[in-house]
């Protein structure tokens, strides 16, 4: 049976199992997305797919579930994702930011970044928060902060007053201070009195992999009404993607993967899951399959 999910060589992300029923019959082939490899069948059997999969129930108990027991963390991997080894779990990634727990910020897709929150700066000058990093001494104690912004400092600051900002809101429990300096025209900044930023993981950057590219927060494992903008269809069908996709095939810790894509019966259930969501039903709901954002779902990118 193939596992939909992560292991320890995979970096910390979506955490799913599944079944091969139809997957062992399908294929990869080299597709528009830079040569990824993505599923490849013959067309869905709708019919077919309604009936096997009626509920959030049979998406566990046919796609996700089968082989909990047979591997230690592939349905609930403790190091890397939530627990998916229920109905409530897999309800619970719905509109959950994709880049929870990813590990190291070199991981973290474009597409999962949030959106930065705001550092006021003397009262005037406002940017928003790309990146902070910890620069330790040669006996690793505090040094500064490095903090990115998206716009060049337009005067040099030294000792300068700052605030982070959210939502027009200043959250001065996030970092505020007397310690900022930097050199006008560039985009780095430091901050150089450890209490003036108390916890960098509750800071919202949005540049978290630190490649220039500012995430706009739309970036969810389950997005409602939107199989396509769901970052769970982007690691089952490998495309739009840089992290190792679902289920996973052999890797170097696990050499006897030999797990396929998930077939189109079983991509059409989840992506018509998504597609005709509504939270307000609950963890065991029916699936939709009847609703005007699944017309064109066939169980394929």
């Amino acid at each position: 049976m193939a596992t939909m999910g992560a292991c320890a060589s995979d970096p910390p992300g979506l955490l799913l199992v599944g079944s091969s029923s139809s997957s062992s019959s399908s294929s990869s082939s080299s597709g528009a997305d830079g040569g990824v490899a993505k599923p490849q069948g013959g067309p869905v059997d709708k019919a077919a797919a309604q009936e096997k999969f009626q509920t959030t129930s049979d998406l566990m108990r046919f796609i996700a579930s089968p082989t909990c027991a047979a591997e230690n963390n592939e349905c609930h991997n403790n190091e890397d994702f939530p627990d998916l080894s229920s109905e409530g779990n897999l309800h619970n990634l719905i509109n959950l930011p994709c880049n929870v727990t990813v590990g190291e910020r070199e991981t973290v897709e474009d597409f999962c970044e949030a959106v930065g929150d705001t550092l006021k700066i003397d009262g005037s000058f406002s940017a928003t928060i790309g990146s902070i990093t910890l620069v330790t001494d040669a006996e690793d104690k505090f040094e500064r902060y490095e903090v990115h912004i998206d716009k060049a400092l337009p005067q040099t600051y030294s000792g300068a007053s700052f605030v982070i900002v959210r939502k027009g809101v200043d959250k001065p429990q996030l970092g505020s201070g007397n310690s900022l300096e930097g050199a006008a025209g560039t985009k780095l900044l430091n901050v150089l009195d450890a209490d003036d930023i108390p916890a960098t993981a509750l800071v919202r950057q949005g540049d978290e992999n630190m490649n220039g590219s500012f995430g706009d927060g739309k970036g969810v494992i389950v997005r409602v009404g939107d199989a396509h903008g769901s970052y769970i269809v982007r690691r089952l069908m490998n495309v739009q993607t840089e992290r190792a996709r679902m289920p996973l095939n052999a890797n170097s810790d696990n050499p006897t993967e030999v797990n396929g894509f998930l077939g189109a019966e079983e991509m059409y259930a989840v992506m018509s899951w998504i597609n005709c969501l509504d939270p307000s039903e609950g963890p065991y709901a029916e699936i939709h399959y009847d609703c005007a954002a699944n017309q064109n779902n066939f169980g394929s990118w």
